[in-house]
């Protein structure tokens, strides 16, 4: 079973989106122009709860053909690019990656929170353990399930960086995630072998899903 590429780009948000970052009319412009793309099925956006200023979009692709297709309309691709800039300061510089998940991801990006989290490997491990780990890690989140904050976990490759790995996991409350990973010994098990394996970086976005 295949399932979507998920585009994650981000950059500082406008005013208008700090203010409000959950106002559907300053990302129904941009998101109208996606939805009119072939390929391109569901989208979110949100704001990050760390820095509280970067503006975050997820979109579901049906391939990464499709997406290139669309940054290469030289028609479409400008009209897109205005109409973000009511949310996206477009002058500011832009992060963009494609993953592709080993499973579903859809359910982590409408759980109330968010966990964006990207895994290089460290000297010495490699790509089969580094997935083998990342792979332990999204089925011991899904296991632990509701009782410890957790709604969905997905994980996948990303196309752009050679070996990193990125990870998605709902959850009910960014407390529920760092209680968890302290209280069930599982996790907690899993995150030390993680420092041990990886450098990585992580944010939580509390997204909406698109008007």
């Amino acid at each position: 079973m295949s399932f979507p590429t998920i585009e994650v780009v981000y950059r500082p948000g406008t005013e208008a989106f700090l203010a409000n970052p959950k106002d559907t009319s300053l990302v129904k412009p941009g998101f109208d122009i996606l939805s009119q793309q072939k390929g391109q099925l569901q989208k979110y956006f949100g704001l990050q709860h760390e820095d509280k200023t970067s503006a975050y979009v997820v979109v579901a692709w049906e391939d990464l053909e499709d997406h290139k297709r669309l940054m290469n309309d030289a028609e479409t691709y400008p009209r897109l690019g205005a109409a973000v800039s009511k949310f996206f300061d477009v002058k500011a510089p832009q992060n963009m990656v494609h993953v592709r998940p080993t499973s579903d991801p859809f359910k982590a990006f409408e759980a109330p929170v968010t966990e964006i989290a990207y895994f290089t490997p460290k000297a010495g491990t490699s790509k089969d353990a580094a997935e083998q780990l990342i792979d332990t890690l999204a089925k011991a989140m899904n296991a632990a399930g509701s009782a410890d904050g957790v709604v969905h976990a997905a994980w996948g490759p990303v196309v752009e960086k050679e070996n990193v790995l990125a990870l998605f996991i709902g959850w009910t409350t960014v407390d529920a995630h760092y209680k968890a990973i302290t209280t069930n010994t599982t996790l907690a098990g899993l995150i030390g072998q993680l420092k041990d394996a990886f450098d990585f970086e992580l944010s939580h976005v509390e997204f909406s899903a698109a008007p």
